[in-house]
């Protein structure tokens, strides 16, 4: 775990709650419902398909000072393989990563638009500084509270810089912005 280890569980508790949540929403749009939370080796996996062929996950494992999030997929492969996302210093950023991508599935599943390339086209949020740290690194800091900052394992100006300023819920609301009132009614 991380220093504060309270601090830490009631951060995984906010994002299981959150993560069930968005299972619940997969069923009310009558689509495939990802699966269950398992812990293993010290780390949170959000898997989906599994034990079927071509399952993927994403995992967030507690780091000193922060989080590694983990992408994991089995397509074409015999065993796991294992892709470092980013690294975020806050769990609850880290958590809105996983989450944000959940939503962003269940809106192309639903047909709708994702957010990504809104997000995209619109740039750097004014609330986020971008600091170089080398050709194709980037750290994404918010400014109101330094600390809270990701590290994403790709360059340029990244979507997800969009995450550090919004709370789950105002997340959850733009994710949610546009679904069919038979699910949005259930919430």
């Amino acid at each position: 775990m991380t220093s504060d280890d309270t601090g830490a569980d009631a951060g995984f508790a906010e994002l299981i709650s959150r993560y069930e949540k968005w299972r619940r929403i997969y069923s009310y749009a009558g689509k495939p419902v990802r699966d269950e939370l398992i812990w293993g080796d010290g780390r949170l996996n959000l898997r989906y398909g599994y034990p079927h062929m071509d399952w993927t996950a994403y995992v967030i494992e507690p780091k000193d000072n922060g989080y590694n999030v983990l992408r994991v997929t089995t397509e074409r492969r015999n065993e796991p393989h294992e892709r470092l996302v980013g690294f975020f210093s806050h769990l609850d950023d880290a958590g809105k990563y996983v989450i944000w991508y959940v939503g962003e599935s269940l809106r192309m599943y639903c047909s709708l638009p994702p957010l990504t390339p809104s997000w995209r086209a619109a740039g750097l949020d004014p609330r986020v500084k971008q600091i170089s740290l080398d050709k194709y690194v980037s750290k994404y800091e918010f400014r109101d509270d330094p600390s809270r900052y990701f590290v994403p394992q790709v360059g340029g100006v990244q979507p997800e810089n969009r995450l550090l300023p919004l709370t789950y819920d105002e997340l959850d609301a733009q994710l949610l912005d546009g679904m069919p009132e038979s699910v949005t009614s259930r919430l």
